[in-house]
């Protein structure tokens, strides 16, 4: 039944892809590009996905992806995604902005044939301005899309973790309505301090900063963190020494760089030219 109801919806997803134009419209927001991605229409940006691969330490294995926007001229990278996040004139072009970015990456990753995790970022100012409503806004959203809730991972910015209570606001508000999240840290010792206020079953650290502190024992940061929890090690461009790999992902160009079709099975580490 359960196997009925997937292939059920995934012909529904592929039908709504299907009436997605590939020609310009001025009354459309969404069109797509021949090689099957879809793009959105921001005043005048052609907005776009790229994912990158998450792996698993121990073997390589692909578990996730992680979206992040583009803004696309002639199907080429134009500008920086953050210029217009920073560039939304108040609060409620922010969450329209953010409401376009959460509808094009999870079409995009459906458009590929990947049913992985889906990690997406909450932009920092959109923060302040999240009320208790938008993330069963969220949830209908990508119901309406065919995409349980349970795939998406909701991921917060470093900054945030700076505001404990208000980030278990947050998480709180997306937990709720069946979301995964994840949250950036500075280190293990900021965890620590906020894991009783904020827990997530993801967190993230920044494997740049982790090689700079010195040698590093993986087994002692690993135990350090709460049961359940799943390190994902970030911005790696060789491969990291995990050391003990369980409960440990890893993520940068070492295991694959940002682009718009998604890796699969396993990923072999190379190093970053």
């Amino acid at each position: 039944m359960l196997a009925d109801n997937a292939r059920q919806s995934i012909s529904s997803l592929r039908e709504l892809l299907g009436r997605i134009p590939i020609e310009c419209n001025a009354r459309q927001h969404l069109r797509r590009l021949p090689d099957g991605r879809v793009l959105a229409d921001w005043f005048g940006c052609a907005l776009s996905s790229v994912f990158q691969p998450i792996v698993r330490a121990g073997d390589g294995q692909v578990v996730a992806h992680e979206a992040f926007l583009r803004s696309l001229a002639g199907g080429e990278p134009q500008l920086s995604p953050w210029t217009l996040f920073s560039a939304a004139a108040n609060d409620d072009h922010l969450l329209a902005l953010d409401w376009l970015c959460r509808t094009i990456h999870p079409l995009n990753a459906i458009a590929a044939g990947d049913d992985s995790l889906l990690f997406l970022n909450v932009h920092g100012r959109l923060m302040s301005v999240v009320d208790k409503d938008h993330g069963q806004a969220f949830r209908k959203l990508v119901e309406a899309l065919g995409v349980p809730p349970e795939r998406i991972v909701v991921e917060t910015p470093l900054e945030a973790s700076l505001q404990p209570d208000l980030l278990a606001f947050v998480l709180r508000n997306y937990t709720a309505n069946g979301f995964q999240v994840a949250v950036n840290v500075e280190s293990v010792a900021q965890w620590q301090s906020i894991s009783s206020t904020a827990w997530a079953p993801f967190v993230k650290l920044d494997g740049r900063k982790l090689l700079a502190s010195g040698p590093l024992e993986p087994g002692n940061w690993i135990a350090a963190l709460r049961e359940e929890t799943t390190i994902v090690v970030t911005h790696l461009e060789a491969p990291f020494p995990a050391g003990d790999s369980s409960g440990v992902w890893l993520q940068g160009n070492a295991y694959g760089k940002p682009v718009p079709h998604l890796s699969r099975l396993v990923v072999d580490a190379v190093t970053a030219d």
